[in-house]
């Protein structure tokens, strides 16, 4: 079987550790979306590490809205705050 995606199917999350995708897909689970998990983490031997590229959730095209509202990832990068400015909301 092939990591490569299904013709149909969409990147909808990447993750750093394969237990947080694997969480995330459990809530696509209960909502019956299916889902493939993809993680080059040496089958879990090495569950620590990913050696090439982020754990990544798959889904259907049909299914990308739902599990993004699901999982409230939006097909835009993730925007990251500094710690500075959590400092600086935190003082004031």
């Amino acid at each position: 079987m092939s990591n490569e995606p299904r013709q149909n199917d969409v990147l909808i999350a990447e993750y750093v550790y394969r237990h947080e995708a694997e969480f995330s897909a459990g809530f696509l689970a209960d909502a019956g979306i299916p889902f493939r998990v993809q993680a080059d983490d040496a089958g879990g031997a090495y569950g620590g590490m990913t050696f090439t590229y982020a754990v990544r959730i798959w889904v259907r095209s049909q299914d990308a809205e739902k599990a993004r509202e699901i999982l409230q990832v939006t097909p835009d990068p993730a925007i990251f705050v500094q710690v500075d400015d959590l400092d600086e909301q935190r003082s004031g």
